[in-house]
């Protein structure tokens, strides 16, 4: 017993050592615009703070890291290297300096080896004791000469990397191989011919970096990191890609470090995140490894109470609280502890008056993966498959041969010099390509997945973000304080049901008086903000809440549909529905006020970081709710409601169950949360709608979409007069009749809403800070039927205006052309465009109003509710010569069909 004891008192000491030793930071390794000298040296004051000792610069798109390794460096920038290298010893900090010279080096040749070696030289004089050669994400073909001299890929590059270790004195040196993960193991990790070599031949005393199962690894687990060692002869140093979301700049990661348990630690060299590329959102995923590298797994007191925590939050509800597990020894590594202790923390940093240099940065989005049909679409199937009206079943295999279709390819990104703080743009490479690929297209053989370790995400130059609108509270400002910040409008989408409408439901959504609208940021908030974007297998708590609850009202919708207001109170199933969906307004508006009290921080810097990204999901938050304060009007046909109301969850099991697993690399699943609730909106072939730039900088102006209600004719007329001379103000053209150009364009819809057997017609505004109007759209489900409206609307209002006839040889006045339109029969639109492009779409907009975002909401709401009645096309009509008009319908996706007379039609799926 004395003597097993003993044994455990050593392995504990050793542990401890083994601990001690530990390599722990951070690799700078991602593709994209890298940090700036000043956002790592702020690092480096963090990682001394939280016990880490390691930093290593690699990023991939710094001109000479990478693309010109060859080059050295000039005076100016040798003096901000070195600025970092002694910046990061006062910390306490290792400086590695990383090369990657595998995209064109011969390995053969003693020329190159002597650039390779003048290069370090170079880094090595300026302070640096540290360095690492990455072979990462090149082609693992040899050329001519090099098959020449080597036996093997990996023997040229441990000869090379043999060779220049030993030209530095053998320094502290890490390199990364070609394969550097399980599934890139030819054919496997133990048999990689590859891989062995690396192990018997590379210098016993160079760390090998390696990333785990995948490129980005859900789990790691001991068996598989005692294989890895066996096979490299030593440690391994994880380079850990959790966090990194280069592949997909949609998505950002805040969620904790996880999935790694602390018994990992003695079995290793070290771990290094490579984290988001946004500097500011790393805090969580940096602070919570440094908690990891000094937790402790040694009592088997630690281990149980680990694992029973672990048991307790597997059987948990799904509320969205996320209360921190008790019981826990304070040396146990607990992932939602960790992540409530970060956020308590970050809490302080948003609070740290900092300033924002420059606009907010966009972020770049490769083109987008097609949406599989087997995921959680609304209605039918998706844009990348024919649109066959029904319900989407599960289909796993559907995922399984779109991941086998998926090619990776290399797409351009700008050059760029991050030792100067301005990030300057060196080289741009494919500029003709990159303007074209900042348009997103919808053909599923142009689509691109991108790998953070395997090839370039980015183009060169940052294409629209799929971003929607970022919402404040209704009237929180006033007029002269919405230009504090930006005149880039943002917009809150909401539905009103009209005063005069037959109340069909008992729907009542709390006033934002109600709710806690002060400005502090709260930890809670920062909770949300997490939950929201969390990690590439897992949505947050407070996300699968939000898709869990839309789908709910979605499939249930039906109890509302065509409901009676004396049969609401009488069934408890209807209750429930209108109590669920005054809930899910309630949630949308905690969104909403996370992001109020974000827009309002001190640190400037940080909330560019995280202001596209919460900017999109709030828009795509409000846009569900939208949709369900529309459903809750029960304009929906009880012959298409089985549209609505699928039965199935927030997407399919296999697609859940595939996501979960991380058994796919997370490529796969473009667009994460955000993209997931966007697909819940039933407008699969409109993609296009959520693609647009965010705001340079954060706004507080705010535009309301929401349906028209009587009170809003007057100003809907005068909008319209100040846009009816082709999207220009026709103020003084119309000035003898000025409510005309509106009758004539709304006037038969506006009659229609008045009658309540009219379910067809659907008009939508969108009303700024003061209440006037900016936007309009219209929507008629049966043109032919609203012809013949529109032409005894005609007949009406004919008798308030004089008769016009036109004489030959005599121009007539804009004002009379008007008038004579007036007394013109109505066409209906031709038949073979009706049969394929059922409905008439109507879109109108100010010309203040640049924010492409506010008119492609509009129309992402009227779009959701004609799709929710089962039609998938709409038409619009143009008069020819109108150009400005003909563009504005162009820039949202409609297409030119046919033209009839002076009449120019366009259509588009939805």
């Amino acid at each position: 017993m004395a003597d097993t004891n003993r044994n455990v008192v050593v392995d504990n000491i050793n542990n401890l050592n083994e601990r001690k030793n530990l390599v722990c930071g951070v690799v700078e390794g991602f593709y994209g615009r890298p940090w700036t000298p000043e956002q790592r040296k702020d690092l480096f004051v963090k990682q001394q703070k939280w016990g880490m000792n390691c930093y290593l610069y690699a990023p991939k798109d710094d001109y000479k890291h990478r693309a010109n390794w060859r080059e050295l460096y000039t005076v100016e920038e040798a003096e901000h290297l070195t600025a970092l290298i002694t910046e990061a010893r006062v910390h306490g900090v290792v400086f590695y300096y990383a090369i990657s010279p595998g995209l064109d080096i011969t390995y053969s040749s003693q020329k190159e080896v002597a650039a390779l070696k003048r290069k370090l030289e170079q880094v090595a004089q300026l302070g640096c004791n540290a360095f690492a050669i990455l072979f990462d994400d090149i082609d693992p073909e040899m050329s001519g000469a090099d098959k020449e001299i080597f036996q093997s890929f990996a023997h040229a590059q441990v000869s090379v990397t043999n060779e220049v270790f030993a030209h530095l004195s053998q320094p502290r040196f890490m390199f990364c191989p070609t394969q550097y993960c399980s599934t890139r193991a030819v054919p496997n990790v133990q048999t990689s011919e590859y891989l062995n070599t690396i192990g018997q031949k590379l210098a016993p005393e160079v760390d090998i970096m390696w990333t785990g199962p995948k490129v980005i690894s859900k789990i790691l687990t001991v068996e598989h990191i005692r294989e890895v060692t066996e096979v490299m002869r030593r440690p391994p140093v994880i380079w850990d890609n959790l966090h990194a979301n280069d592949y997909d700049q949609a998505r950002l990661f805040l969620g904790p470090y996880c999935g790694r348990s602390p018994d990992l630690i003695p079995l290793l060299r070290g771990v290094v995140t490579n984290p988001n590329c946004e500097y500011g959102p790393n805090f969580i995923a940096i602070h919570t490894l440094a908690q990891w590298s000094r937790s402790s797994a040694l009592t088997s007191c630690d281990n149980n109470d680990a694992v029973s925590a672990d048991i307790r939050l597997e059987t948990e509800g799904d509320d969205a609280s996320d209360e921190c597990p008790t019981g826990l020894s304070p040396s146990t590594y607990h992932p939602r502890r960790a992540l409530r202790m970060a956020l308590e923390e970050w809490l302080i940093e948003f609070n740290r008056p900092v300033a924002a240099i420059g606009t907010i940065q966009q972020p770049q989005i490769p083109t987008p993966v097609p949406i599989l049909p087997s995921v959680n679409t609304c209605m039918s199937l998706t844009s990348t498959t024919l649109a066959t009206p029904g319900i989407p079943q599960p289909n796993i295999n559907i995922l399984a041969d779109a991941v086998q279709d998926t090619t990776f390819t290399v797409a351009m990104n700008p050059v760029m010099n991050s030792l100067v703080s301005e990030n300057k743009v060196v080289v741009e490479a494919a500029q003709e390509e990159a303007d074209t690929a900042s348009t997103v297209s919808q053909d599923a053989s142009s689509t691109s997945g991108v790998e953070p370790m395997d090839c370039n995400p980015s183009p060169a130059t940052s294409p629209p973000h799929n971003e929607d609108s970022m919402m404040v509270e209704n009237g929180e400002n006033s007029k002269e304080e919405s230009t504090e910040e930006s005149t880039t409008p943002v917009i809150e989408t909401t539905t009103q049901e009209e005063p005069t409408a037959t109340a069909k439901s008992s729907l009542t959504l709390p006033l934002d008086s109600t709710l806690d609208n002060s400005d502090d940021l709260t930890v809670d908030d920062l909770q949300l903000l997490t939950d929201l974007f969390y990690l590439p297998y897992e949505h947050g708590k407070q996300g699968i809440n939000i898709m869990n609850e839309f789908n709910w009202l979605k499939i249930n919708s039906h109890l509302v549909i065509d409901q009676k207001k004396d049969d609401v109170d009488s069934k408890p199933e209807v209750q429930e529905w209108f109590d669920r969906a005054a809930k899910f307004d309630e949630i949308a508006k905690g969104v909403k006020r996370m992001a109020n009290r974000l827009n309002k921080v001190k640190n400037r810097s940080l909330l560019y970081d995280v202001y596209p990204y919460i900017w999109d999901m709030n828009g795509v938050v409000l846009l569900l709710n939208s949709y369900i304060s529309w459903l809750a009007l029960g304009q929906v046909s009880p012959l298409v409601s089985n549209y609505v109301h699928g039965n199935y969850t927030w997407f399919s099991k296999g697609w859940r169950e595939v996501f979960m697993s991380g058994d796919q690399e997370p490529w796969i699943f473009r667009g994460g949360l955000t993209a997931e609730l966007q697909r819940l909106i039933p407008v699969d072939a409109s993609n296009d709608l959520f693609v647009y730039k965010a705001p340079d900088v954060p706004t507080r102006h705010t535009y309301i979409i929401r349906p028209y209600v009587p009170d809003d004719q007057e100003k809907l007329y005068q909008l319209i007069l100040r846009t009816s001379d082709d999207r220009r103000d026709g103020s003084t053209l119309y000035a003898a009749h000025p409510n005309l150009p509106g009758e004539l364009a709304v006037g038969s819809y506006l009659e229609a809403l008045k009658d309540d057997t009219v379910k067809d017609v659907i008009v939508m505004v969108v009303e700024d800070d003061w209440g006037d109007l900016m936007a309009y759209g219209l929507v008629t489900c049966d043109p032919v039927e609203h012809t013949s409206r529109e032409a005894d609307y005609r007949q009406q209002i004919r008798d308030k205006y004089p008769k016009v006839t036109r004489e030959e040889g005599v121009m007539l006045t804009p004002s009379e052309e008007l008038l004579l339109q007036l007394y013109c029969e109505p066409q209906a639109p031709p038949k073979a465009l009706i049969a394929s492009y059922p409905v008439t779409v109507t879109l109108g907009s100010h010309m203040s109003i640049t924010d492409e975002s506010i008119s492609k909401r509009l129309l992402t709401c009227m779009l959701a509710a004609i799709r929710a009645r089962g039609i998938f096309g709409g038409h619009c009509s143009v008069n020819v010569g109108e150009k400005q008009t003909l563009e504005h319908y162009s820039r949202h996706g409609f297409l030119e069909i046919t033209t009839q007379s002076t009449t120019l039609y366009l259509g588009r799926s939805f």
